[in-house]
């Protein structure tokens, strides 16, 4: 699958089907993650794969649905269903050493951020699905997987086989006409 074509059909798949993600798929998709832009080629990233059922659970309990809570429901147990999720964390300190305070926090989260996008794509290209997810406790997180002190985990890939009705249609993006703005 090409570049555009990919970008043009990745969607936020919420819900899965339960098929196992292999090893190799897995691979690839932690191997793209590497492959983003880095401040400085700092790569003050690094990635905590949750497999278990038990672990995944304790994910999704650190999460919350935020301002969308629908029917008291406070937390995103969806993504205890996918069938592994990567917790993209980042060392502040690493970037910090470089850039100072700016490193620690604006630009150590952009990295974070090309590394999201490019499993993103890798996901959709090798026929899986997943949505960003940053609605958690970080604290909580960190607790709960055992996460180094020195990480801040930054968001969750939650990643399955999507089920058949989370793939959807179309969805509206706004035109590059209706985006970009031209200075002199």
């Amino acid at each position: 699958m090409d570049v555009f074509s990919c970008m043009a059909s990745r969607r936020s798949i919420r819900s899965f089907t339960g098929e196992p993600v292999s090893e190799a798929q897995l691979h690839a998709i932690l191997e793209a993650g590497t492959m983003a832009p880095s401040a400085g080629n700092m790569q003050a990233r690094e990635f905590v794969i949750v497999r278990s059922a038990e672990a995944r659970r304790a994910a999704a309990d650190t999460s919350d649905a935020g301002i969308t809570a629908r029917g008291k429901t406070l937390t995103q147990q969806w993504i205890a269903t996918a069938d592994v999720i990567i917790v993209i964390c980042y060392d502040p300190r690493r970037m910090g050493a470089r850039y100072g305070e700016k490193g620690r926090t604006d630009m150590s989260k952009l990295d974070c951020m090309g590394v999201a996008q490019n499993m993103m794509l890798a996901v959709t290209a090798l026929g899986l699905g997943t949505t960003c997810v940053i609605g958690f406790d970080a604290v909580a997180l960190k607790h709960s997987l055992g996460i180094p002190a020195e990480l801040t985990p930054m968001l969750m890939l939650p990643i399955g086989h999507p089920a058949p009705a989370a793939q959807g249609g179309p969805v509206f993006r706004l035109t590059p006409g209706e985006l970009v703005r031209f200075t002199c």
